[in-house]
């Protein structure tokens, strides 16, 4: 790191100015430990570039929602990482994250499930486009005795194959918490079209459906090179937004990019009102929803 870069660090200013990072719309292999991961949210030494255009296609499935895509910060230059599909989580809608300039350095503010009409994200997430396929079927499950759950209401999560890009590796079995009750855990899981194979990455869901309104990408931690689908969640696995699949116990509350609370702190800061109130790339306010194709 150079001293620029540690200056931009220690130099945090308050009068924050916003640059939205979405047009929000609603619509070795090496693994880190529960341990390594951080509370602190991304931060970046200069401003991101603008959004390019994106173009959703059709919803793949009914009550889609879009998320757009976003720059991220990758310890020396700023990479896109693209919008995609997720389903509605009941009762929510989605706000997309977006860069906050704090003096001299940007720090990402995590976008997920808010209430309607609110921007207070009680379900931070990262959302990111991982369309991974492989030419070779994966290996057969290995056979995984679940360790006692440490906590009542925990879920176990099975062990699953993901490729690398060079070879497969093995993720294990663990004990996950439900963001919120009435959810039910989807594993991830390999689907074969034509000769290819096709991964299906899990997360929790409406009982009932298989489509995915909390991802969980317990995958992160494998290391990849730049053009593999994973790329972003392993550049960011050690931020709590990409890594909150590990159970802690903190008592009543919720998740809020890594830390416990009553749903009123967004990132770290209290949001008792909108912060969208600086310079934007996109004129979109902050919750425009964008289902089955359709804008309102």
């Amino acid at each position: 790191m150079t001293r620029r870069w540690w200056m931009c660090v220690v130099v945090a200013l308050a009068a924050p100015v916003v640059q939205a990072q979405t047009a929000p719309v609603a619509a070795t292999q090496e693994f880190n430990s529960a341990g390594d991961v951080e509370d602190a949210s991304p931060i970046a030494p200069s401003p991101p570039p603008a959004l390019p255009a994106e173009s959703p296609s059709a919803p793949p499935f009914d009550d889609a929602v879009w998320a757009s895509g976003h720059w991220f910060w990758d310890g020396g230059e700023w990479r896109f990482n693209p919008g995609t599909w997720i389903a509605q989580m009941p009762g929510y809608q989605f706000v997309n994250g977006y860069w906050q300039q704090e003096g001299s350095i940007w720090r990402w503010v995590s976008g997920g499930w808010a209430r309607p009409g609110s921007l207070q994200v009680e379900f931070p997430i990262a959302v990111t486009r991982e369309e991974l396929s492989a030419t070779q079927a994966p290996p057969q499950l290995r056979a995984e005795t679940p360790p006692p759950p440490p906590a009542p209401n925990l879920t176990w999560a099975p062990g699953y194959w993901y490729w690398s890009g060079a070879n497969w590796v093995w993720v294990e079995g663990s004990w996950v918490e439900p963001p919120r009750p009435g959810l039910a855990y989807v594993s991830p899981k390999w689907i074969r079209r034509g000769p290819t194979w096709v991964f299906a990455s899990g997360g929790w869901a409406v009982p009932g459906s298989f489509h995915v309104s909390v991802p969980l990408y317990r995958h992160s931690g494998i290391a990849v090179r730049w053009g593999h689908p994973n790329y972003f969640l392993h550049s960011w696995d050690r931020y709590r937004v990409v890594r909150h699949d590990y159970w802690h116990r903190r008592g009543p509350g919720r998740w809020n990019d890594g830390r416990w609370n009553d749903g009123r702190w967004h990132d770290g800061r209290r949001y008792d009102g909108p912060r969208y109130d600086g310079p934007r790339h996109h004129d979109a306010g902050p919750v425009r929803h964008h289902r089955g194709g359709r804008h309102h």
